[in-house]
């Protein structure tokens, strides 16, 4: 795949000074616009309602659709999706959503590019790859399916329902019974079909279905962990367990990504996580995607998403998986979903990656902060409970060159573990 050059470091605050503006019109006060409004071709306009501007600046949303959270909600023109891509990024503040980024479940890209380090080529996706599926769906071919609805996958790629059946869940039947209906053809899940909430084509704008009700916007996190946990001690496991268990289920339902990581990380992060169970009392179940091709589709069924630390995967492979996942992962995070990534040293530009290549994370790169002493330095975050205020860094453990997020753990020149909390 021909990939255009390493996003710029540059387009995360470019995005965050457009994330919270535009809508009504309003005149400019002075040189800058009153807070809550950007600056669009002259006019302070609020980039959260404003179907001409929605989002960011020119970004327009089609025929019929309105502007809802700076995402265009509603049916598609004659042109198919708007493009749409990330709202506000790393934007930090002193509560408890400091370092959140504003995202959106569509499957555009933020404006800009690459930073110089890192990784040598590669880009976002430029659409002359498959298809980038979102949560539920899986790669059949060319197409990104719902094998939970289509009778022509149902369950898998390739599983035909007679013409006289449904797909049911996943299995093929007479009929879809409740709590599914059939809606535009497909039997769905009326609980929990974000498009279908409750009754056929009752849309939900914050893209969440609870008990067949529209809910309001859940946050979701994004936590970067600069430890692979090939090594680890008791307090330095608190980070691991902490993190997996911003999670809302009960159990937690963890679906991990295990990919070329190396046997003794995998189960130093499990055997971190296992340790918070224990000692605050919650259970959380493990499910392993055994391909890329599957993350998408169990991210319906997860409350947190896991990547071990890839050290020995190239970064051309990274970079894919970021591409194929990004679309999911936004969706993911702005349904409430939790997303930990482990890093280290290794053979590549790191683990990261996956996170540049989804529009996520900005980092140009990392440093080995083996051995340091790392400073806890917001011990009032999640992600930092139960820890001391200073630790000796663990083998492998990396800083990241990254302005963005809560920096909830540092070596003194850099954040080596960075939170952010994702608001729809």
């Amino acid at each position: 795949m021909t990939r255009a050059p390493f996003l710029r470091a540059w387009w995360i605050p470019a995005c965050a000074l457009l994330a919270s503006l535009a809508g009504c019109a309003s005149p400019v006060v002075g040189a800058e616009c009153r807070s809550g409004l950007e600056l669009c071709d002259g006019v302070c306009v609020d980039l959260d309602r404003d179907p001409r501007h929605c989002g960011a600046c020119g970004r327009a949303c089609a025929s019929g659709q309105s502007c809802d959270l700076g995402t265009c909600i509603g049916p598609w023109g004659d042109g198919g999706a708007p493009e749409a891509g990330l709202g506000e990024a790393g934007v930090a503040d002193a509560g408890p959503d400091a370092g959140r980024v504003d995202v959106d479940a569509s499957n555009g890209w933020p404006d800009g590019g690459a930073s110089d380090g890192g990784i040598p080529d590669g880009a976002p996706a430029d659409g002359g790859g498959p298809p980038v599926c979102d949560v539920g769906e899986l790669l059949c071919g060319d197409a990104c399916v719902r094998p939970d609805s289509d009778p022509s996958s149902c369950g898998g790629c390739g599983v035909v329902c007679a013409a006289d059946e449904v797909c049911a869940g996943g299995v093929c039947a007479a009929e879809c019974g409740p709590p599914r209906g059939v809606c535009d053809g497909l039997c769905v899940d009326l609980r929990n079909d974000p498009d279908h909430c409750g009754a056929c084509g009752v849309r939900c704008p914050s893209g969440v279905c609870v008990a067949g009700r529209c809910s309001g916007p859940l946050a979701g996190h994004l936590v970067v962990v600069g430890h692979d946990y090939q090594q680890s001690r008791t307090d330095m496991n608190r980070i691991a367990g902490n993190s997996v268990f911003l999670g809302r289920g009960t159990p937690v339902r963890v679906l991990v990504y295990e990919g070329e990581a190396r046997a003794d990380a995998v189960a130093g992060v499990d055997a971190a996580v296992a340790q918070v169970s224990a000692a605050i009392g919650r259970t959380w179940t493990r499910t392993v995607a055994a391909t890329p091709d599957e993350v998408p589709l169990a991210l319906a069924d997860a409350d947190v998403f896991v990547v071990y630390a890839q050290s020995d995967t190239p970064d051309g492979v990274l970079a894919d998986l970021g591409e194929a996942w990004a679309r999911a992962l936004r969706t993911f995070l702005s349904r409430g979903g939790v997303v930990v990534l482990f890093d280290g040293m290794g053979a590549n530009s790191g683990t990261h990656v996956i996170l540049t290549y989804a529009g996520l994370f900005s980092s140009t790169g990392r440093t080995d902060a083996t051995d340091r002493i790392l400073d806890v330095a917001m011990p009032g975050d999640a992600v930092a409970l139960g820890m001391p205020l200073r630790y000796r860094g663990e083998r492998s453990s990396v800083r990241f060159e990254t302005t963005e997020g809560v920096v909830v753990v540092s070596d003194g020149r850099g954040p080596v573990v960075v939170h952010r909390t994702v608001r729809p």
